[in-house]
């Protein structure tokens, strides 16, 4: 058998072929123990406490991504054939391992647990993962001695490369991560919000004289219909206001474990180690490695029996769903006299506001489209940016900012005071 298929929510199956050399590498890249590890590391993370069936894993995106990649590169290479040839495999390598380094818990939610206030590093990590984990490393040097090397320059969108060919990975508008998250998230949270027209923008990318992913004019409507989804999607579901006081348990039993120090009862020596780490710098690759849901959610049993009264109640919310609950900040002047209410009425209920009170405000859907947006190729050869493209996309990005979301989170008790003054 020469093709390998897998069975997936958005296309039915996806399949990769043996007899081809470049998808074969993305096969054997499958079988290895860092990707095998994705399968315990959360796509969504505690989008699971809202829309039950959102149990899926990093695995099935990423391999997700690569076979949208092969159809996008399936498409381009009828018009520019020289161009996807040279870089073909170093962009199927780069959408499979894009997210490897991702750590427990949730993903995108770790870096908010372990490094709160700096930034997600996730692409960091991975870079680390596919230079010094020997069988990855040896896996793509058999394969082209150069081929590391050009998937890392992709990685980190760097200016030695054709920018399209990151551009369909991790460029503005459309791209083959957006492309495959926006739709999988949405099915298998039981919602429509996220599906768009998948062929539609894939038959529509082209590359410029200069090396740029754009879109042709005729499928704005297209792009236009995914950037309403993926909005809808962080509106509904990323940005969903239980799934970010989530969050807050996590980051919360962090800090108190750290706070405990030596007399914390019980953590292993990944996890000892993972509480000392300042940035992601002090990870090291066996650490990453271990660092996923399972051993996550351990932890979380066995402080939920803790003799420490904070670390024992905040790991027992996490775990039987006793989740903080938001207030709303309307008027951001009115914000300080809110944390101040909450700050009395967890203190009247013996409640260290420092674990139990947070602040969360959403981020800028559209923040990274306005540093790098996708290009649009007009009818008439002219190229230009999708915001001067269509005006209705220009309007969304526009009012971004001012869609933005804030609240207070903390538990139920507290809040029923804050409601009864």
């Amino acid at each position: 058998m020469s093709d390998i298929t897998f069975a997936d929510v958005v296309h039915q199956s996806v399949s990769l072929s043996k007899s081809d050399p470049a998808e074969n590498l993305i096969l054997t890249l499958i079988d290895t123990r860092w990707f095998q590890r994705l399968r315990d590391i959360s796509q969504t993370a505690n989008t699971r406490l809202v829309y039950m069936f959102s149990e899926h894993s990093r695995f099935g995106h990423c391999l997700g991504v690569a076979y949208l990649a092969k159809l996008a590169l399936g498409k381009l290479s009828k018009h520019f054939p020289e161009d996807v040839a040279a870089y073909r495999p170093a962009i199927l390598v780069a959408a499979l391992l894009h997210d490897i380094g991702h750590l427990a818990p949730g993903s995108h939610t770790a870096f908010k647990t372990w490094f709160p206030g700096q930034p997600d590093s996730h692409e960091e990590l991975a870079e680390i993962v596919i230079t010094q984990d020997p069988e990855i490393s040896t896996i793509l040097r058999e394969f082209d001695p150069s081929l590391a090397g050009t998937v890392l320059r992709i990685l980190e969108e760097s200016d030695e490369v054709p920018p399209w060919t990151w551009q369909i990975i991790s460029g503005g508008g459309w791209n083959v991560d957006r492309g495959n998250w926006s739709t999988v998230d949405s099915v298998l949270a039981g919602v429509s919000y996220g599906k768009y027209n998948i062929p539609a923008l894939v038959d529509s990318i082209l590359i410029t004289k200069d090396k740029q992913l754009a879109l042709m004019e005729n499928r704005l409507d297209a792009m236009l219909h995914f950037m309403v989804s993926r909005h809808a999607m962080y509106r509904q579901i990323y940005q969903h206001r239980v799934l970010l006081a989530a969050d807050m348990l996590n980051k919360a039993v962090v800090q108190r474990a750290r706070d405990l120090g030596s007399k914390l009862e019980f953590a292993d020596d990944v996890m000892r180690l993972a509480l000392a780490a300042n940035t992601v710098q002090d990870l090291t690759l066996d650490m990453m490695f271990e660092m996923r849901e399972a051993w996550w959610r351990y932890h979380m049993a066995r402080w939920s029996r803790s003799h420490d009264p904070i670390l024992r109640d905040l790991s027992d919310r996490i775990l039987h769903r006793r989740l903080f609950k938001t207030v709303r900040v309307i008027d951001p002047n009115s914000r300080g006299h809110m944390m101040e209410d909450a700050t009395k009425a967890l203190e009247s209920l013996k409640m260290d506001p420092r674990y139990y009170l947070h602040d969360i405000t959403t981020a800028d859907v559209h923040s990274g489209d306005s540093k790098q947006s996708m290009l649009v190729q007009l009818d008439n050869g002219q190229v230009v940016t999708l915001s001067e493209a269509d005006s209705l996309i220009r309007s969304m990005a526009a009012n971004s900012v001012q869609s933005r979301r804030s609240w207070l989170a903390m538990p139920a008790e507290a809040k029923n005071l804050i409601i009864k003054r």
